[in-house]
């Protein structure tokens, strides 16, 4: 199964997909106790798409499900693993940016929920 990765050509029609990125800023309030508030770092982000599985696993006496994916988005500066990515109303955490073929035209983001 070919990956995003392996697509050498984007064209716009691939990118249908719109994303918010967030960023976190932690504050501590009176109590001592810290607050971490999220955001947006881009919004209304032009996307490629491309779910790549989900897991479940049992904590505790919880079922938890989650699923994982690739968002293939245009180079900017400044994506990191602590942001997270919000598409169709589902939030992702970001586990891997990667620079698709070591050029500053895409970036991949790795994410799960």
């Amino acid at each position: 199964m070919a990956g995003i990765g392996s697509m050498v050509k984007q064209k716009a029609s691939d990118m249908r997909h719109r994303i918010t990125v967030q960023s976190p800023a932690t504050t501590v309030d009176a109590d001592g106790q810290p607050i971490v508030t999220w955001s947006n770092f881009v919004t209304n982000e032009p996307a490629g798409f491309v779910p790549t599985g989900g897991t479940e696993a049992m904590r505790g006496k919880q079922l938890e499900a989650g699923t994982k994916a690739i968002f293939r988005v245009n180079y900017r500066a400044g994506y990191t693993e602590q942001m997270r990515l919000i598409h169709d109303g589902t939030t992702y955490g970001i586990t891997y940016v990667n620079a698709v073929i070591g050029i500053k035209r895409f970036i991949e983001l790795m994410v799960k929920t």
